[in-house]
């Protein structure tokens, strides 16, 4: 499980600088900065941005990169979601996909 927050610093109407924290319940705890567009953000950690429990197992992670990408122009409408991290033993490779995909009126169920 992770919780966070996300600060935007709009530099023109539908573009800027995102700052994001992130905390997991394995003790990892991160400050990413990045940018966004109106359909996605890209925020990976900087300045040695990350801290983690003292009791944290190695190898320890490094680095983090998160990336999310709307795609509203797509049928159906979609929404991707990447993580990307580097440990002491590894490059920074994929970890996480995430696909979520409207699903047609048509086929939504009525409560």
């Amino acid at each position: 499980m992770e919780t966070g927050f996300l600060r935007f610093f709009p530099e023109a109407i539908d573009h800027g600088k995102l700052e994001m924290t992130c905390t997991s319940s394995n003790g990892l705890s991160e400050v990413n900065e990045g940018t966004y567009t109106q359909d996605s953000f890209d925020v990976w950690t900087r300045y040695n941005g990350i801290t983690r429990a003292q009791n944290a197992t190695r190898p320890y992670v490094t680095e983090v990169r998160r990336i999310c990408e709307l795609r509203p122009s797509s049928e159906p409408l979609s929404m991707e979601y990447r993580v990307e991290m580097a440990t002491e033993r590894t490059a920074m490779q994929p970890h996480l996909l995430s696909r979520l995909r409207k699903v047609p009126e048509h086929l939504q169920i009525e409560r």
